[in-house]
């Protein structure tokens, strides 16, 4: 999983040379926010827990390769001053949660023009990116976790947990990147006009 996450932090730091004055300050706040809000956990059956992501909010406004990065420094700063996630379980913690929960919300909002031009149609693709990032960045958890020789629980106690709580919170984390997406539309529209630092087969910048 550190070899996997190594060649997106190679991608998404080579990307972030020169952001602008703009998108650094956007990127700070809504990195600060959801590492707070990361840090609110619930234990779940199987021997783990549940929280919302933040990976959503950040890759539809600033591109998923930014993202990454965000997602990175919460997990890191999680991992070395507050026991929460570890050394060893870092990549798989930046596959999940900074990789395909970036990339998998920016592919379907992405996709969304295709298929509607309307307003409600652009949300709803805002909204179910968001599930399922939350969605499947858990079953990725679960897999890991279920396969673990040190993890008590096998492979279908621990995704069937993670997939089930992280559904519900899904729809949480839709309604909130929703939200935002919202908030910024009508007080700094400027903001979701940022260049999106993703790949280039992704229209990305």
């Amino acid at each position: 999983m550190y070899i996997l996450a190594v060649v997106f932090w190679f991608f998404s730091f080579r990307k972030a040379r020169g952001l602008s004055e703009k998108q650094i300050p956007l990127m700070a706040s809504l990195t600060a926010m959801f590492f707070a809000a990361q840090m609110m956990n619930y234990p779940i059956v199987g021997g783990t827990t549940a929280h919302l992501l933040g990976g959503p909010i950040l890759a539809i406004t600033l591109g998923p390769y930014l993202g990454v990065i965000s997602m990175t420094i919460i997990l890191l700063i999680q991992a070395l001053f507050f026991g929460d996630g570890g050394i060893t379980t870092f990549g798989a913690n930046v596959w999940n949660m900074g990789i395909v929960g970036t990339f998998v919300p920016f592919m379907i909002y992405r996709l969304t023009p295709h298929i509607t031009s309307t307003q409600r149609g652009k949300f709803a693709g805002v909204f179910l990116g968001a599930l399922m990032a939350d969605v499947l960045a858990a079953l990725c958890a679960g897999l890991e976790l279920g396969l673990s020789s040190t993890f008590p629980y096998g492979v279908p106690i621990a995704a069937a947990a993670m997939v089930t709580h992280h559904a519900i919170i899904g729809v949480g984390e839709g309604v909130i990147t929703v939200g935002i997406i919202l908030a910024l539309q009508k007080a700094r529209p400027d903001l979701l006009q940022l260049p999106k630092l993703a790949p280039s087969w992704l229209g990305g910048s």
